[in-house]
């Protein structure tokens, strides 16, 4: 009786390993980063994400793409930060608290008794320069319809925050404390507002120098505030917050 050989299988002719397929994390051959502790993995993370979110945009951003830029495998990043929307969530977060304290740095170095317009200028001027430094996140938080729709809410909250915050700073000015905190937020709304729209504006025209941008808004702002003296700001009434 002859007996017919059993074919050897792909794998074990070619000597493959049969588990390849099902490999996880960075793909072979991809350097791996060093262990860290979690807070510093946490901030590896976001500065990696920080560069995808800029070079692809969100929507084109997978997990695994950060995950290969910073040499871990995809879970790490879920343990860390849940999901990807969580993770934008703290990327963006990081970085309102990051204009915040330049925004503040910038202030704070300002001579004593410095006027008042000097104190908006140095504001606006912070401003702009980060939103230079971080030109291609800026792109994808303000203008990637994906991103509002995914951490528009959490943007928003952030932004009064840091609308609060700055309004809270200008108490430290004895010419500015003298208005109304209400009144004093609502400036400070403005500026954050201001600021994005004329940031946003230079993406579109990049020609547009800073200094130049600097005194568009200072043009918009100071001419408006400069005009009010604590005196004659209109009664502002507002609700407690609850």
């Amino acid at each position: 009786m002859t007996s017919t050989a059993t074919p050897a299988s792909s794998d074990a002719s070619d000597g493959t390993d049969s588990h390849a397929s099902r490999r996880r994390g960075p793909a072979k051959g991809t350097p791996r980063a060093p262990r860290m502790k979690r807070e510093e993995r946490e901030r590896q993370l976001l500065d990696v994400a920080e560069s995808v979110f800029a070079d692809h945009g969100y929507q084109d951003t997978t997990m695994e793409t950060i995950a290969a830029a910073a040499g871990i495998t995809k879970p790490v990043i879920y343990d860390h930060f849940g999901s990807k929307e969580n993770l934008l969530v703290a990327v963006v977060a990081r970085a309102r608290e990051d204009l915040l304290s330049s925004t503040a740095a910038a202030l704070d170095a300002l001579p004593p008794h410095s006027p008042l317009e000097a104190h908006f200028r140095a504001g606006v001027r912070s401003f702009m320069q980060f939103f230079e430094a971080r030109r291609g996140s800026f792109r994808v938080y303000m203008q990637e319809s994906a991103v509002a729709v995914v951490a528009g809410q959490d943007i928003e909250n952030l932004r009064q925050a840091q609308a609060r915050e700055i309004a809270e700073r200008f108490s430290g000015n004895a010419a500015i404390a003298a208005y109304p905190m209400a009144y004093r937020e609502a400036m400070a709304e403005i500026m954050i507002a201001t600021n994005e729209r004329v940031a946003a504006w230079r993406l579109r025209n990049p020609e547009i120098d800073l200094d130049t941008a600097v005194e568009i808004v200072m043009a918009v702002l100071w001419n408006g505030f400069g005009s009010y003296t604590a005196g004659t700001v209109p009664a502002v009434e507002v609700s407690p917050r609850s």
